[in-house]
């Protein structure tokens, strides 16, 4: 019994890994928007991970400038000397250590952060309203300064509309070559056909003889 097989085609293997590569990341842009006009207040953040691009070295050579860090929202409660914190500064994100927890005016805690390669401490003390989170050592390096370079126009246009449209325009030529396939393979099947009816015709007309000759004897 002949097993019925499917041809997999290469657009379609191609869509499908660019739906699975691309679907994670815009859900993920959706919430991550969605959550800075809930909480402008915030970093935006999936899942209580909050990820940031590093724009300076002042927690070099821990964390270099262009990392993308991962920040974990926390209890400020819990924070102590020597964690990694991130803190909203005028709308600023800072990630500096924690170098000291003080005790403000109003008995709430006030942490005294500085920089890993800077020589003096933050100017003000930060509070648990300004902390975002703790860093626990998730980066991946260099790929800050790609996010920054692709929401430029250029970066848009050549990381996004030039591969789609390279996409779109071999998608197309995939397809009309398959086309043109099938359509030879239409030509030569009914032309094998064709051969093999008239065959068949050929050998039923020398096979049958002509008729009225059955019985005929010659004499001598």
């Amino acid at each position: 019994m002949e097993k019925e097989t499917r041809r997999i085609s290469l657009p379609g293997v191609t869509g499908a890994v660019l739906c699975m590569a691309f679907i994670p990341i815009i859900l993920i842009n959706l919430v991550l928007i969605a959550s800075s006009y809930i909480n402008p207040g915030e970093l935006p953040g999936v899942l209580g991970i909050k990820p940031a691009v590093v724009m300076s070295g002042s927690m070099e050579p821990v964390i270099e400038t262009g990392d993308m860090i991962f920040i974990r929202s926390t209890d400020p409660g819990t924070l102590k000397e020597g964690d990694v914190i991130c803190y909203l500064l005028s709308g600023k994100a800072i990630t500096h250590r924690i170098v000291g927890v003080t005790t403000g005016e109003d008995g709430q805690p006030r942490y005294i952060t500085r920089g890993d390669a800077n020589n003096a401490e933050d100017r003000m003390p930060v509070t648990s309203e300004q902390v975002q989170g703790i860093w626990n050592g998730g980066r991946i390096p260099g790929l800050g300064h790609k996010i920054m370079a692709i929401q430029t126009p250029m970066g848009m246009v050549l990381t996004i509309i030039c591969p789609l449209l390279l996409y779109i325009i071999i998608d197309i030529w995939l397809r009309r070559r398959a086309d043109r396939q099938q359509m030879m393979q239409a030509v030569m099947e009914k032309a094998r056909l064709e051969a093999e009816i008239k065959a068949m015709k050929q050998q039923l007309e020398s096979g049958s003889g002509t008729p009225g000759d059955e019985g005929k004897t010659t004499r001598s």
